[in-house]
């Protein structure tokens, strides 16, 4: 089992698309609350070298868990036992939230992609904090709060931060919408201005993927506004707002395969734009598109779509992937 995606390949993900995707994560979930061998399960060798740091914080391997995956953190100690360098819990809301009506999650199988149309269901930030505060912390974890209004903001990480190693700031989720009358950039700015004067832990930004060359001056723009008001970080990018009639609200975030591409282009973009360490998430599937990624400037990559579709053992094929290509490069 260790070390390899042949019985996920193999029995795995048939048995888990077989269910409704939404079901399918919730018996994820569950498995992930049994005793097995989740850090062979996982396959990444403890003798890899490849460890680096994220805005001072050290990490076994530059491959993280995006948010999204486990959106009430009761599960960030066994995602961090299979091997991830660090993980992202979330995202939170000060109140909790139920989310969009189902179905919610559609399946792209020929382009190994998700439609999801969530609405950021979770627990809320009190129960969140509580749980954070009971598990393990087996690597580096972060929290993603959503871009609320600045008072809920504040409440929340008031909650979370004493529990996390960082902040990862949801600023582009396109499945949400707080009824604000602020344009974007001066929302965000107060907003990480406010999180940067309450605590020391760093905080990353997460942004919008763009595909044209409009997107690509507001998703700079907005990098240029978190990195001006104290951001240490960005996280590129979020999923793309799409169209699809499966989904009960009929539109949703596509991830997974078709923004690899992107994602490389933003890094580029915004590392260049910002100088900030940037966190590539979007697409990641292979140790190729991880490569591609870090040459393109990034710190880090973040996995979750091409964790549904590889499994858990994506994450020692990615990581010895990488290690094969640093020692060839020696």
């Amino acid at each position: 089992m260790g070390g390899g995606n042949g019985w996920y390949d193999a029995v795995g993900r048939r048995a888990f698309f077989s269910m409704e995707p939404e079901r399918a994560h919730e018996v994820a979930q569950r498995l992930l609350s049994l005793p097995l061998p989740w850090s062979r399960i996982g396959g990444v060798p403890r003798d890899l070298d490849l460890t680096t740091t994220l805005a001072g914080i050290p990490l076994r391997v530059p491959i993280g868990l995006a948010a999204g995956f486990d959106k009430t953190c009761r599960h960030l100690d066994t995602l961090g036992r299979l091997g991830f360098g660090y993980v992202v819990g979330g995202t939170v809301t000060r109140a909790a939230r139920e989310g969009d009506p189902r179905p919610r999650i559609v399946r792209d199988p020929s382009r190994g992609a998700l439609v999801n149309a969530m609405g950021l269901p979770n627990p809320g930030a009190a129960t969140m904090a509580d749980t954070l505060a009971r598990t393990r912390r087996t690597c580096p974890r972060f929290v993603s709060l959503a871009d609320e209004a600045l008072d809920d903001v504040v409440a929340s990480l008031a909650l979370i931060e004493p529990h996390v190693d960082g902040i990862e700031l949801n600023a582009s989720c396109p499945n949400v919408a707080w009824g604000r009358d602020t344009d974007t950039e001066t929302h965000l700015g107060a907003l990480v201005r406010a999180i940067r004067e309450r605590t020391p832990r760093p905080l990353f930004v997460k942004l919008a993927p763009f595909h044209d060359v409009t997107g690509r001056e507001a998703v700079v723009a907005l990098a240029n506004m978190a990195a001006e008001a104290g951001a240490d970080g960005l996280t590129c990018g979020n999923t793309r707002p799409m169209e699809d009639p499966r989904l009960a609200v009929g539109r949703g975030g596509l991830s997974g395969g078709p923004l690899i591409e992107t994602t490389v282009a933003c890094v580029a973009e915004v590392r260049t734009a910002t100088g900030l360490p940037v966190n590539a998430c979007g697409g990641i599937a292979t140790p190729s598109d991880a490569a591609a990624c870090l040459d393109a400037g990034a710190t880090t990559v973040q996995l979750y779509t091409g964790l549904i579709y590889h499994g858990p053992g994506v994450v020692g094929q990615i990581a010895r992937g990488l290690a094969a290509r640093t020692s060839t490069s020696r």
